[in-house]
C-alpha cells in the first residue's frame, strides 16, 4: 500500500514537472537605449555600480566581435567571424578544445555557436554601432535561453526616429529579442553593453591611465618586453538588464553610462619622504559612471519608459506565438500570472 502511494506521488510530481516546463511562456522583447545631454547638477557615485554580467546571456559579442581561439601551435589565428574559408583550418581545432566560437556560413553571415564549457574570448572594435540585429530573420526555438532577432522584426522604427530628432539624444543601443519568462529566482539577465570603448585610457574605476603607461612596454628580469596583458573593455553603456515573472512582469536594470568628465583628486605621490604629508587635489580627467538602476513591474504590450537625467531606456515586452517544441527545463512559473 505504502510502495503504491510512493510510486503515485513520484509519478504526480514527474507530471507536474513536465507541466511546468510546457508552461515556460516566451516572449518578444525591444529595447531602445539613448543618451540625452543635460544641465543637470546632480552628484553620481564614485564608482560604478555592481553588474552581474559573467552569467548574463550575451547577444551582442557574436555580432560584433571576433572570437578568439587559441591554438596549440603558431599557425594561422582563428577568427571565426568575418571570414569561413581563410579560417578552414579551424575546424578541427574547435572540435578538439570545445571552444565557443562564432559559426560563419557561406554568404558571410553569422550566428553563435552551441555553448561548449570553454568561454569565448572575443577582440572587439573600438565602437560598437547602436542597431544590433540578426541578419536573417528567426523565431525561437527549443533549447535556447534567448534569440535576437532582425531590425525588421522590431516595431521602434517611428519612436527612435522621434527621440533622434530631439536635440541633445544620441542612440545607443537598439535589439530586439525573444526569450522565456521564468521566476526571479530562475531569470537570466541579458547583458547590454554599447558604444565607445574607454579601456585605451580609463581604467574601469573611471582613473586615467598614465601617459607613461601607455608608451612604455613592460620588461621582465632580462630586459625582454612583456606581451601586452588583455584588457576588458570599458564600455560606454555596460550592465544587465533582467526581465522575470511574480504574478506580474518585472524589469530590472542595472547600467552605467560612462561619460569623460573632470573630479577632484588628489595628486600621486611616490616619494617616500613627503608621503606622510597630505597632497594637494587637482581637477584630473576621469571617467564618470552614471547609474541607471531599477526594478518596476510592467505590463505586456504596454510601451515603458525609464527616465533619467542623462540617458532614457523604452522597452515593450510583447507576446508573441510560442515555440512549437517547448523548452525542455524547469520553468519555475508555477502561479498565476498577469501580463
Amino acid at each position: 500500500m505504502l510502495r503504491q502511494l510512493a510510486v503515485s506521488i513520484a509519478t504526480f510530481m514527474a507530471l507536474s514537472h513536465s507541466q511546468l516546463a510546457r508552461a515556460e511562456t516566451w516572449f518578444e522583447v525591444e529595447v531602445y537605449v539613448f543618451e540625452r545631454q543635460s544641465q543637470t547638477t546632480e552628484q553620481w557615485p564614485n564608482a560604478p555600480i555592481a553588474t552581474n554580467t559573467h552569467r548574463a546571456i550575451d547577444l551582442i559579442s557574436p555580432l560584433v566581435a571576433q572570437a578568439v581561439i587559441p591554438m596549440d601551435s603558431a599557425a594561422t589565428p582563428c577568427t571565426l567571424v568575418f571570414d569561413a574559408d581563410a579560417n578552414s583550418h579551424c575546424a578541427e581545432q574547435l572540435n578538439a578544445d570545445g571552444t565557443t566560437v562564432t559559426n560563419v556560413s557561406s554568404d558571410g553571415t553569422s550566428a553563435p555557436a552551441a555553448i561548449n564549457t570553454v568561454a569565448t574570448e572575443y577582440r572587439y572594435p573600438s565602437t560598437i554601432p547602436s542597431e544590433i540585429s540578426n541578419n536573417n530573420t528567426a523565431n525561437a526555438s527549443s533549447g535556447a535561453d534567448a534569440l535576437l532577432l532582425s531590425s525588421s522584426q522590431g516595431q521602434f522604427a517611428s519612436i527612435i526616429s522621434s527621440l533622434s530628432r530631439e536635440r541633445g539624444n544620441r542612440s545607443l543601443l537598439h535589439m530586439t529579442w525573444q526569450q522565456p519568462m521564468r521566476s526571479k529566482s530562475g531569470a537570466v539577465p541579458i547583458h547590454l553593453f554599447a558604444g565607445k570603448d574607454f579601456s585605451a585610457s580609463y581604467h574601469f574605476d573611471g582613473r586615467k591611465i598614465a601617459e607613461q603607461a601607455l608608451n612604455e612596454p613592460m620588461l621582465n628580469a632580462d630586459g625582454i618586453p612583456m606581451p601586452i596583458p588583455t584588457v576588458s573593455p570599458v564600455w560606454e553603456l555596460d550592465g544587465t538588464l533582467n526581465i522575470y515573472l511574480n504574478h506580474y512582469l518585472y524589469i530590472e536594470t542595472a547600467l552605467n553610462l560612462r561619460k569623460e568628465g573632470r573630479k577632484l583628486m588628489a595628486v600621486e605621490n611616490t616619494d617616500l619622504a613627503t608621503a606622510t604629508t597630505p597632497q594637494p587635489k587637482v581637477m584630473t580627467p576621469y571617467l564618470m559612471a552614471i547609474p541607471l538602476e531599477q526594478n518596476r513591474r510592467v505590463k505586456s504590450e504596454e510601451i515603458h519608459y525609464l527616465d533619467h537625467p542623462e540617458m532614457g531606456m523604452v522597452i515593450q515586452i510583447r507576446k508573441m506565438a510560442q515555440p512549437s517544441n517547448p523548452v525542455g527545463q524547469d520553468a519555475g512559473v508555477a502561479q498565476t500570472v498577469q501580463y
